[in-house]
């Protein structure tokens, strides 16, 4: 019961975090169009999507990394293959997470910034990322 109540969360949990990394691509990525200096109403907008990553996304990509290090535990994955490689991919997911809510934060604090041209990638960056981690959970290779 309890290995299935983990999974449950997990699953919610990185729904949840992928969603909001991809609303920040998103928004990232429509800024990026607008002549600088932002408008009030475009800050105003960059500064609920900072709130929303304190509130719903950075704490959901933080009970998704718990639960999933609960599940490697429960499961004794830690010497697999898939895992290890997981493992790689999971926290270049949270860099870019990281490097998104910077970039917002500071659109939000200075209004002539640009957000860094990496980001432009990021939507993709995610895509990839999120897919290969599905294709090693679900298959298990190794």
């Amino acid at each position: 019961m309890m290995y299935l109540l983990l999974k449950t969360l997990h699953i919610v949990a990185v729904m949840t975090w992928i969603g909001g990394l991809l609303m920040q691509a998103f928004l990232l990525r429509t800024v990026a169009r607008q002549p600088l200096p932002l408008l009030p109403d475009e800050r105003s907008v960059i500064g609920a999507a900072v709130r929303w990553d304190r509130l719903l996304i950075a704490p959901a990509m933080l009970l998704a990394w718990a639960c999933g290090l609960a599940l490697a535990t429960l499961g004794h994955w830690w010497m697999t293959p898939w895992l290890s490689l997981k493992m790689v991919l999971v926290p270049a997911l949270s860099a870019v997470h990281g490097i998104q809510g910077g970039s917002l934060r500071r659109m939000v604090d200075s209004p002539a910034r640009r957000a860094p041209a990496c980001l432009r990638y990021a939507t993709a960056a995610v895509l990839c990322g999120v897919t290969a981690i599905v294709f090693l959970v679900v298959l298990k290779p190794g």
